[in-house]
């Protein structure tokens, strides 16, 4: 089932302790994307909106991945591999998305975006 394949998470702004956080002050934003977790690879991307522009269109067997959404707005076309189910979901800004294995996903900015793709 596709919803089993991807999670869609704001990360939570708060000053108190935590692994995974926003803080946003007057000097800037901090956010603490991961504490204690193995990350194999790290990718900043950009992507504009117009015709044709989009990053990914693909899927893995194995390997899980998760972007954060540092700046603008995208949508994320989801097709689980295996049903065929599609959908297409909206992130923004200080949202992160986990897309599992088995999940194609592509995304189209709505905004001038950037996003930090980690695994």
């Amino acid at each position: 089932m596709l919803r089993d394949k991807y999670k869609i998470e704001d990360i939570p702004i708060t000053k108190e302790f935590r692994r995974e956080k926003r803080l946003i002050e007057d000097r800037g934003e901090l956010v603490l994307l991961s504490d204690g977790e193995e990350i194999r690879h790290i990718t900043y991307f950009s992507l504009n909106p117009g015709i044709g522009f989009y990053r990914g269109g693909h899927y893995h067997k194995r390997k899980t991945e998760k972007f954060y959404v540092v700046s603008g707005q995208i949508l994320i076309h989801l097709k689980d591999i295996e049903t065929l189910e599609a959908q297409t979901m909206e992130v923004n800004l200080g949202q992160r998305v986990t897309i599992r294995p088995m999940c194609a996903h592509k995304f189209k900015a709505v905004s001038p975006s950037q996003v930090i793709e980690y695994y």
